[in-house]
């Protein structure tokens, strides 16, 4: 069905403009990026590239109306007004947050989104191969793998029994992925401590609870605002030479010691398949949802040696991508 309504499309425009080529149809679509200008570069332009791959060139025949949430959680439901309000084709919300306020906010603009880890529990599919509502796209899974991502980090410090857990306690998925991670912990022999943290205005309060309590390792969860602010916050990690995993490649990328996750850029390039079929007609409840099929485990050896952290062989061993 989406070739016949892509052909027909394709008709369409053709009868429009007698006696000329038939071209690609104009759009507008809104796009609310949850980070800053400057922690979405990468993401966007793998995302925008894809597009433009697919015939999409913004300022030709797509138009983009971006907002920035900052990494703040409460700036996405006033961005979301401001993009309904100009009307577009369609919304490309890739985060948690962007995706939930876009959802609460019109059951009938189509919403494409790229990292949300459990479309179908937050309410915005019925399921993974058949949406059925006005919002389609990519899973991450990331609350499954949260007892996986502990694993690793005890594997490569087996000595690690007392792990800080930085996770933002107003974030759902936040949530669901800490119980799960408090679950797998015992059977590994490690003690969780959960400790709060947000935006860089909590990082002292959150710092001060993390060194009472004396952990051998951390664990940080991805949230927007620590993406947004992934720099600062690893270095303060640094400064305590401890052990940490982090829930997306780019913080190894950027000095953090270690990760395990999908490629956010290959999601978001993924993401524009999406874009491009609605964009010719295609219903969103009709496209099914997809989960990364590759999940890769970076370790910066570098950060490893400049803060004196010996890393088990074995780990090192299996990792996907290391870092020198």
């Amino acid at each position: 069905m989406d070739g016949r309504r892509r052909f027909l499309v394709w008709v369409g425009a053709l009868l429009a403009a007698p006696g000329t080529a038939a071209q690609q149809p104009r759009a507008r679509i809104g796009f609310l990026a949850t980070g800053t200008p400057a922690s979405s570069a990468t993401n966007r332009k793998a995302f925008f590239d894809a597009l433009r791959d697919k015939g999409w060139v913004e300022g030709q025949n797509l138009t983009v109306d971006v907002r920035y949430a900052d990494g703040k959680l409460e700036q996405h439901d006033v961005l979301a007004r401001e993009l309904i309000a100009l009307n577009p084709q369609l919304i490309y919300a890739p985060t948690q947050p962007g995706a939930d306020a876009m959802m609460r906010l019109t059951r009938s603009i189509p919403i494409v989104f790229a990292i949300v880890p459990d479309p179908v529990g937050s309410g915005f599919a019925a399921s993974l191969a058949r949406p059925g509502g006005n919002a389609t796209g990519l899973s991450t899974v990331n609350v499954a793998l949260g007892p996986k991502r502990l694993a690793l980090l005890k594997e490569a410090f087996p000595a690690a029994r007392r792990v800080a857990m930085l996770y933002q306690a107003e974030l759902d998925m936040n949530r669901r992925q800490a119980a799960e991670v408090e679950a797998a912990a015992q059977s590994i022999g490690v003690e969780v401590v959960r400790i709060g943290i947000g935006g860089p205005a909590t990082f002292d309060a959150a710092f001060g609870k993390l060194d009472a309590m004396q952990p051998e390792a951390i664990y940080v969860m991805e949230s927007p605002p620590l993406h947004t602010h992934r720099r600062s916050l690893i270095a303060r990690i640094a400064e305590r030479r401890l052990p940490a995993m982090y829930g997306m490649q780019v913080f190894a990328v950027d000095g953090g010691l270690m990760a395990y996750a999908m490629s956010v850029p290959d999601q978001f390039r993924r993401a524009a398949g999406y874009v491009d079929r609605i964009l010719w007609g295609a219903k969103p409840g009709d496209l099914p949802i997809q989960q990364p099929t590759n999940f890769d485990l970076v370790i910066n050896m570098k950060t490893a040696q400049a803060q004196s952290l010996a890393v088990a062989p074995s780990i090192l061993l299996r990792a996907d991508r290391v870092i020198e």
